[in-house]
C-alpha cells in the first residue's frame, strides 16, 4: 500500500488519463463484476511508458478484462504498430 505522500506525488506527475480511458474506467465500475481486476490510471500510464521505451513495435495482450491495459499501451506504439 501506498503512503498518502507517495500517491499524492506519483498522481501529481503523472499524465491525465485520456477521456476514453475515463469512460471505460466509468463503465467497467458500473457494469462489470470484480472492477478493481482493470488496470487504472497508474499503471495505464506505466504501460504505455514501458511500451515506448523499448520502442515495441508489437504487443501480446493477454486476459484484456475490459481492454483498458490494452488501449494504455496501443497510446505507447509507433505509427503502424500493432497490438494483439
Amino acid at each position: 500500500m501506498l503512503s498518502k505522500e507517495l500517491e499524492k506525488y506519483i498522481t501529481d506527475h503523472t499524465d491525465r488519463e485520456p477521456e476514453l480511458l475515463q469512460t471505460l474506467y466509468r463503465q467497467t465500475h458500473l457494469k462489470m463484476l470484480m472492477p478493481r481486476m482493470l488496470s487504472g490510471n497508474l499503471q495505464g500510464r506505466l504501460l504505455k511508458m514501458i511500451v515506448q521505451m523499448v520502442q515495441a513495435k508489437r504487443v501480446l495482450e493477454i486476459g484484456t478484462f475490459t481492454g483498458y491495459s490494452a488501449l494504455a499501451m496501443a497510446e505507447g506504439l509507433p505509427e503502424g504498430g500493432k497490438i494483439v
